[in-house]
């Protein structure tokens, strides 16, 4: 079997047969990086001098969803302070939702969105854990329909109803999230953000305001992408704009793996520079009602099932059947089982949409990383190539990561 770089090299290649564009892979203790290999160019155009370019662990990419833990962490400093509150109701901070509404369909003849009233109240643990029914547009068709209706985006926070509740839908209360953090505080979510978690931990390169970092944007990979046929090149789209108007919680900032590396870090630390210990103790604990917890597996094992039934990936990747015992906390996806590769009950894990992977485990003292920059989500040869990187980690291939012995 190929070793992991051997993989990645040869999925890497140029040529009719590339795979994957490019990838930065790392991983971590609570002291520091143990391992970094980055494979791929910055771009697939070649008329871009981004060609020529190798992708490195400084690299600027859209993290689009690996913001969400940024925000959870900001949101937790303000329960920390006395701002917020987990578990009160969110109208006193967001007046826009004193009166939830329910998208419960359309009327046949005018298609007016037909709109009843909610019974229960938002609160932040609600938003933080996506138990809310605020979706994203771009992936409910009904939401994408009233968005159309109401003129107004699909992602972010301008939308205030929701759709006919299941009790785990994926989706924007993170970027209301960030709007209560701004509210109480007075500060746009990048400035909080910059104050409590990027200066203490060194992240100079990560921004909500890519047009005002020009250091930043030279460093930035294209978004590549997957065409129907399976093979890649340059994407028509960077999906998420340059200028977006507000700091967006769930999905809006530009980073680059290393600084990324160092948020985990500092969370399998636990040192009290992000939050007490037993905040963060908070940040991981599992927060579904039975009913969320069943619809969150359902939705999780239905990706997964779709990836084992792919072409994709190594017979390593296909040994690493995951365990469907999932639950959600504020900070993320938790796993309530080991995976048989070796990943331990309690360990945290989400991603973001340009195939960006993450996982946290604290038991075994390990974080890691998988960046890049393609389109559309949820790859199945990205994830297989993540799922390679992972089984390399925990079975000793790398060599002595500093991992906890079991």
């Amino acid at each position: 079997m190929d070793t992991i770089e051997e993989y990645m090299q040869r999925a890497t290649a140029s040529g009719s047969d590339q795979k994957i564009p490019g990838a930065v892979l790392i991983v971590a203790n609570k002291d520091g990086i143990t391992y970094s290999k980055s494979f791929g160019s910055m771009s697939l155009d070649p008329a871009s001098e981004l060609s020529t370019k190798p992708l490195t662990p400084d690299t600027t990419m859209w993290i689009a969803s690996c913001t969400k833990l940024m925000t959870a962490i900001a949101s937790m400093q303000c329960v920390e302070r006395g701002l917020l509150n987990l578990d009160e109701d969110v109208s006193s901070i967001l007046p826009e939702w004193k009166n939830p509404q329910i998208l419960v369909g359309f009327e046949d003849d005018s298609g007016k969105p037909i709109l009843k009233d909610a019974k229960n109240k938002l609160t932040l643990r609600m938003l933080l854990t996506h138990q809310t029914g605020l979706g994203y547009g771009f992936a409910q068709p009904e939401l994408m329909r009233y968005c159309k209706y109401a003129n107004i985006p699909p992602i972010g926070e301008k939308r205030i109803v929701c759709i006919r509740r299941s009790a785990w839908t994926y989706g924007v209360g993170l970027d209301w999230a960030g709007q209560m953090i701004e509210r109480v505080t007075n500060k746009t979510l990048g400035s909080f953000m910059e104050e409590n978690i990027w200066k203490p931990l060194g992240m100079e390169a990560t921004t909500f305001r890519l047009q005002e970092r020009p250091d930043i944007i030279s460093r930035r990979a294209d978004m590549s992408m997957r065409s129907a046929e399976g093979t890649i090149g340059p994407s028509p789209t960077r999906f998420f704009p340059d200028n977006a108007s507000d700091d967006q919680g769930g999905g809006g900032l530009f980073s680059c793996p290393a600084d990324y590396a160092k948020l985990l870090i500092s969370i399998l630390k636990n040192d009290g520079t992000l939050l007490k210990p037993s905040t963060m103790d908070d940040l991981f604990a599992p927060c579904l009602t039975p009913d969320g917890t069943a619809s969150l597996r359902e939705n999780r094992a239905a990706g997964y099932k779709s990836f084992r039934e792919s072409k994709a990936g190594s017979e390593a990747t296909k040994q690493l059947i995951p365990q469907y015992e999932m639950n959600y906390s504020v900070g993320g996806q938790i796993s309530e089982k080991g995976w048989l590769n070796g990943r331990k009950s309690g360990s945290m894990s989400w991603g973001g949409l340009p195939n960006l992977m993450w996982v946290i485990d604290r038991e075994t003292g390990v974080a890691f990383f998988y960046g890049s920059q393609l389109l559309p989500p949820g790859d199945s040869v990205s994830r297989a190539a993540f799922e390679r990187f992972e089984y390399a980690i925990y079975n000793g291939e790398l060599g002595d990561l500093g991992l906890k012995a079991s």
